[in-house]
């Protein structure tokens, strides 16, 4: 079937139950015949004519990384097709096969990567890694809330800020955030490894029972509040901080120079 065809009823099913029944959703009306598109960018522009039905961030993004491991080739996005219209799950379940993407995306990027580099030269929405299990993710601009939701491998690099819960409920993998990142940074997180580069707000490393939270800035008021297990490592700056009300876990500082092994 045409990808236009393919894609307009796959947008009209209902919802899946979850994302990853939904991208096996999607895997379907992509279909194991050969695209009829030699490129990634030439899928996107057929299926942007349909950028204003109400299902089309979600799906929309799907069908591309369905379209994506179906090409099996290493592609390149530019969003402006979709004149400002959101993008979800774009790169989303990637196998090793990167991916460059020009342009902000929306929620759940790179969402159960496996392998392969997702690079998104711009900002990022909520839930951006949710899930992965290995590969890179590299955002050049900022990311938004919930940042390697629940992953338990592979690295995200974000160039500027993070927003709250960075690394909520993480199993392993890496985290670096080159600037600022929000409140509670590695929240009921049980393993891996965050690094923020500068400062953070309050409430980091809240209810942490594994890993490590490393900040090189100042920090905000409730540092590690009931937190368990884990490690805060802390630039000299923050000689004499004190966490507030934990169980367990440690709190290091760091001299300058001075590195943790990941």
């Amino acid at each position: 079937m045409p990808i236009k065809e393919s894609f307009h009823e796959y947008l009209n099913a209902p919802f899946a139950e979850s994302l990853p029944k939904e991208y096996q959703a999607a895997l379907a009306a992509v279909g194991t015949a050969p695209l009829s598109a030699a490129s990634l960018q030439e899928v996107l522009d057929v299926i942007a004519a349909e950028k204003d039905h109400m299902a089309f961030a979600r799906k929309g993004g799907l069908f591309l990384a369905a379209a994506h491991q179906a090409l099996r080739t290493e592609s390149s996005l530019d969003l402006a097709v979709l004149d400002g219209a959101r993008l979800d799950c774009v790169g989303a379940f990637g196998k090793g096969f990167s991916l460059t993407v020009k342009g902000d995306v929306g929620n759940y990027a790179g969402a159960y990567l496996e392998a392969g580099t997702l690079l998104i030269e711009g900002d990022a929405e909520d839930y951006a890694g949710a899930g992965m299990k290995g590969g890179t993710i590299q955002i050049k601009g900022l990311a938004e809330n919930h940042l390697g939701h629940s992953m338990v491998g592979g690295e995200i690099v974000v160039a500027r800020n993070a927003h709250d819960f960075i690394g909520n409920a993480m199993w392993g993998g890496h985290i670096v955030v080159q600037a600022n990142a929000g409140y509670s940074a590695g929240y009921r997180m049980m393993g891996g490894v965050i690094e923020v580069r500068d400062l953070t707000w309050d409430l980091a490393g809240e209810e942490m029972t594994g890993g490590r939270v490393q900040i090189g800035g100042h920090i905000g008021r409730d540092l590690g509040l009931g937190m368990a297990g884990g490690e805060l490592a802390l630039s000299e700056k923050n000689e004499g901080a004190q966490r507030a009300k934990s169980s367990g876990g440690k709190l290091v500082i760091l001299k300058k120079g001075e590195k943790r092994a990941g």
